[in-house]
């Protein structure tokens, strides 16, 4: 490592446990919809995610989101020249499993993409940045901890 580039594989450990977060905490609340099966399960998912404003902000908010930053996904696996398949893998799987799981997921496999091939290039949070990154964190503990302890189906 030269003295113009960082580690920063604690990024790529940082995405993956973020993933690891995210199909973990949004898993925990499937148990409201297996018993009704796949097709029904889904329907009632839909049904009580469009119920109320909120819920209607969050999925706007999620679909924008998630369709500029899968968008760009694609854009970075062609510039970094990671296999389209990838991409392709990572857009299902948001659709299907979970984009708080999928979209980490390739940032990890994006940062260790640059750390290898483009070191000059790498980039990580410092000085007062890692505040926000705290606060980004601390948040996702907090939602982990709230999904956790209201787990459809388990007395409180």
């Amino acid at each position: 490592m030269t003295n113009t580039t960082r580690d920063t594989r604690w990024m790529e450990v940082l995405f993956i446990v973020l993933a690891f977060a995210g199909l973990i905490g949004t898993n925990a609340q499937l148990p409201a919809f297996l018993h009704l099966g796949p097709v029904g399960g889904t329907m009632q998912f839909w049904k009580e995610a469009l119920s109320s404003p909120a819920g209607i902000f969050l999925v706007v908010d999620i679909f924008v989101l998630g369709a500029a930053v899968l968008a760009w996904m694609f854009g970075e696996c062609r510039r970094l020249g990671i296999a389209i398949g990838w991409a392709w893998l990572y857009l299902f799987g948001s659709l299907l499993i979970g984009i708080s799981f999928f979209v980490p997921l390739f940032m990890a496999h994006r940062q260790r993409r640059v750390r290898i091939t483009l070191p000059n290039q790498q980039s990580a949070p410092v000085g007062t940045d890692l505040l926000a990154v705290a606060l980004a964190l601390a948040l996702v503990v907090a939602s982990m901890i709230y999904s956790l302890t209201h787990i459809p189906g388990l007395d409180p």
